[in-house]
């Protein structure tokens, strides 16, 4: 299956992060909004998609687009937040046509 999301070969990637328990809140918290701005810079690049946070399962779910792997973990690790989480990076397979329309009127 393929993983390729459009024609200039970028793939995208779902990484799952999970809040280490030795995290210190306080430095975390802090890193806030520099955290919130590199999202923006990244989305603005075309780097990330979506992205959502599950405070109950201390867990954030990213969607980061990149050319390989690689790529992805080099994109990932530009963010502040994640020196603060174990994540794992699974490559995903293209949107479908009702995700593209979404994304569009984004």
């Amino acid at each position: 299956m393929s993983t390729t999301s459009n024609p200039t070969g970028a793939q995208t990637f779902m990484v799952v992060g999970t809040l280490r328990a030795d995290t210190d809140l306080a430095k975390f918290n802090a890193l806030r909004d520099d955290e919130h701005k590199q999202l923006e810079v990244l989305r603005s690049q075309g780097s990330v998609g979506a992205h959502y946070v599950s405070p109950a399962r201390r867990a954030t779910f990213i969607e980061i687009i990149a050319a390989d792997e690689k790529g992805a973990a080099e994109t990932l690790e530009t963010l502040p937040f994640a020196q603060f989480f174990d994540a794992d990076v699974y490559p995903t397979t293209p949107p479908d046509a009702a995700e593209l329309a979404h994304r569009a009127r984004l």
